[in-house]
């Protein structure tokens, strides 16, 4: 009995045996078979990598090839329509300025060709922040409204309540969805509105996206009464280059790229685009987005290889500000409107900078910082700036260049300028003749501050600029008035030294205009006691205006109390005028033309680039005869460098050369080799030098400016971007000499 039970147990055993044995063998397959799938997953991976970098170089490589010869077409197009030589005609200006616009709609469309790549290879990053939700719509707004106007359209835009003040996202790809959908809004509507609806969705609302829900989500409505669209083509208009309508005689243009990408943007911050539509009765558009990104969002996109196309993620330049105006401290920069006040703060103590930036956001102005002199000014005439406050100690360029250039630059020598420095007070006096209006000295107390700002807001605020005239001669006073003649400038008129200091009494003036020979005083004299009449307050700006030849002592006593000395002679009604609208930062525009005139005689902008001389280095025989042509037009002598081992040649047969423009792909050697080989060259240093390039990637502004570049500029070039950062190295160079 017993043997048979352990027959019958052994038995079992070799039965398990046998079971355990055929599931190892299973484990072991299936091991195997896993170790496949994971060595093929590596491989897939390594591929996918692979072809990501081919097509991240691809699309670099297609941004040189395309923007290239745009440069040189949108360049010399915008040469031919300013018609500066006055010898073509009305029709072939209106062609110049069609070839113009043609070449602009066809780089807005190479534009979207690479960010759709992009986004389809995960090389497209988000940068997501704090953006006001008003600051979004002012924009919209600006860009919108001439739109409606020309087509007879209204433009409503309805907030509802309740709306978040702010969002978490990235600002720009949220415009540039909403711009995508109004644009295409307006393009397909001839009568009736286009309306920008901002709202919170309701529990009714249908969002698909799990990072969406009615709670913490926020709607943008475009909604128009035009064409409309068949719900059956609804699936159609978001993909690549397909159209409502696409017969060969249909009536309106097609989509093209703009729904596709402002879908794939929407799905990259987390949102998503409804469409609602009926043919012949309107359409509305709708672009959902959460209220703050999620961390998923703004870690990756969906379109991303994990790390590896996190690893190498590139932005085309045109989505970020532009190129050489880094952000220095937090400002306003994104969310500024042409409505608003703007403070340019031009300090490099990033703690007093930043403390500025309270004060005058408790003011009511949008602030632009900037931590030396050159962004300074590149800010100044680029961005709408009402005011600046101005540090003389910056780690590029003295304040007193930076403050002269300024007021030398008819976009910008209008604009109010306060000096606060830990300069010591020697400067006070040059700078208010240069044009500031107050002069601090650091460290400041908060009245000390809170007074700079007093006194901008009271220049801002005066509709009507005061000037006082104190001269003798009727003749003189009619032509003073005469040149000065302005609707918002009221001149008081004395012609008794007496008369005058009880005027000064009466009213602050902006300006004095002052002749020496006065029947009851001397100009001198009348300087001094109203010198002690004003104390603490302190004289306005004085300009002096006399026939009289002055000896040396006299111009010692005078430049005491004024440094504008204007001799009365063939130029002096153009100089009087300059010396004036200066101190009473006058907008250019709001001048006479004969008086713009004027004023662009005495301050020509290409003064400084008159025969200097620019080492021109670019491969592309296009680029540089339009590049060439604009620079000798604005007197610039041009040598011109087909390769960096040219350039280095160049450099060393010509000692003239003071500034280099440098492509960077090139042959024989490219851009950034050749700036290298610039910066050993032991007398050549210091020489600034421009990198200009078609690969507008952000890398490659790093790149460049590690291989020696000053500044970057991406093609097709910023004419006037160009010419200002010219303007600005070169001044550098001549201030320094």
């Amino acid at each position: 009995m017993q043997q048979e039970e352990l027959k019958a147990s052994n038995e079992e055993i070799e039965s398990s045996n046998e079971e355990l044995e055929e599931q190892n063998a299973q484990i072991r397959q299936q091991s195997g078979e896993l170790e496949k799938s994971k060595t093929l997953l590596e491989e897939k991976a390594k591929e996918l990598e692979l072809a990501n970098r081919y097509k991240s170089e691809f699309l670099a490589n297609m941004s040189h090839e395309l923007r290239t010869p745009l440069n040189s077409l949108l360049i010399l197009a915008r040469s031919l329509a300013s018609n500066e030589t006055k010898n073509l005609t009305e029709e072939q200006v209106e062609e110049a300025r069609i070839i113009h616009n043609g070449g602009l709609e066809l780089l807005g469309l190479i534009n979207d060709i690479l960010d759709l790549s992009k986004v389809e290879a995960g090389k497209l990053n988000i940068l997501s922040e704090d953006a006001y939700l008003d600051g979004i719509v002012k924009k919209l707004q600006q860009q919108f409204d001439p739109v409606a106007k020309e087509k007879n359209l209204a433009f409503p835009i309805a907030m509802a309540d309740g709306l978040p003040a702010m969002l978490h996202t990235d600002a720009q790809r949220v415009e540039q969805i909403l711009k995508n959908l109004l644009s295409n809004a307006f393009k397909f509507t001839e009568k009736g509105s286009v309306t920008l609806k901002i709202f919170r969705p309701d529990k009714q609302a249908e969002l698909q996206r799990s990072s969406l829900d009615y709670e913490s989500a926020i709607g943008f409505s475009v909604i128009d009464t035009g064409i409309g669209i068949e719900a059956a083509k609804f699936k159609d208009i978001f993909e690549a280059f397909q159209q409502e309508d696409g017969s060969t005689d249909r009536h309106y243009g097609g989509t093209g790229l703009g729904l596709t990408i402002a879908r794939k943007f929407a799905h990259l911050l987390g949102g998503e685009i409804h469409v609602a539509s009926e043919k012949g009765r309107g359409s509305a558009f709708t672009l959902m987005l959460p209220v703050k990104m999620s961390a998923r969002e703004e870690n990756g996109t969906p379109f991303a290889a994990s790390d590896i196309a996190q690893e190498n993620t590139r932005t085309e330049l045109k989505t970020m500000p532009r190129a050489s105006v880094a952000e220095f401290i937090a400002d306003d920069r994104k969310n500024i409107d042409g409505r608003d006040k703007v403070l340019l703060i031009i300090e490099d103590d990033r703690n007093f900078a930043a403390m500025l930036v309270k004060i005058a956001h408790r003011r009511g102005y949008k602030c632009l910082a900037a931590g030396d002199g050159k962004t300074g000014l590149l800010l100044a005439v680029e961005q709408p700036v009402t005011a600046i406050i101005l540090d003389l100690r910056l780690p590029d360029i003295d304040g007193m260049q930076v403050l002269d250039q300024l007021k030398h630059d008819l976009r910008s020598r209008h604009i109010p300028v306060h000096i606060i420095t830990g300069r010591d007070a020697g400067g006070n006096v040059t700078s208010l003749r240069k044009g500031a209006i107050g002069y601090l000295i650091k460290p400041v107390e908060a009245e000390g501050i809170e007074g700079a700002f007093s006194r901008i807001e009271e220049l801002l605020q005066s509709e009507m600029k005061q000037v006082l005239v104190i001269e003798d001669d009727e003749n003189n006073r009619i032509a003073i008035q005469s040149l000065l003649k302005k609707k918002d400038i009221r001149l008081t008129l004395a012609g008794m030294g007496a008369e005058a200091l009880a005027e000064l009494e009466k009213t602050r003036f902006d300006c004095v205009i002052l002749d020496l020979r006065l029947p009851d005083m001397t100009g001198f004299e009348w300087l001094e006691m109203a010198e002690k009449q004003m104390g603490a307050t302190g004289l306005p700006p004085v300009v002096v205006y006399t026939a009289k030849e002055l000896t040396e002592e006299e111009n010692r006593r005078l430049n005491r109390y004024t440094g504008n000395i204007i001799i009365k002679g063939a130029k002096s009604p153009e100089r009087l005028l300059d010396e004036v609208t200066l101190f009473l930062h006058s907008v250019e525009s709001t001048l006479s033309k004969d008086q713009q005139e004027m004023i662009r005689m005495q301050h020509d902008p290409d003064k400084v680039l008159q025969g200097r001389t620019v080492l021109l280095t670019d491969d592309d025989l296009r680029n540089t005869f339009a590049l060439s042509k604009l620079l000798k037009k604005h007197g610039m002598n041009v040598v011109i460098a087909d390769n960096g081992k040219m350039a280095l040649e160049k450099l060393k047969e010509d000692a003239s050369i003071e500034i280099v423009i440098m492509d960077i792909m090139m042959p024989v050697m490219d851009g950034y080799q050749a700036m290298r080989e610039i910066r050993g060259m032991r007398p050549r240093q210091g020489l600034p030098i421009l990198a200009l390039t078609a690969r507008a990637m952000p890398e490659e502004q790093e790149k460049c400016m590690t291989a020696g570049a000053n500044d970057y500029l991406t093609k097709p070039v910023d004419v006037e971007r160009l010419l200002t950062l010219l303007r600005v190295w070169l001044f550098r160079q001549e201030m320094a000499a």
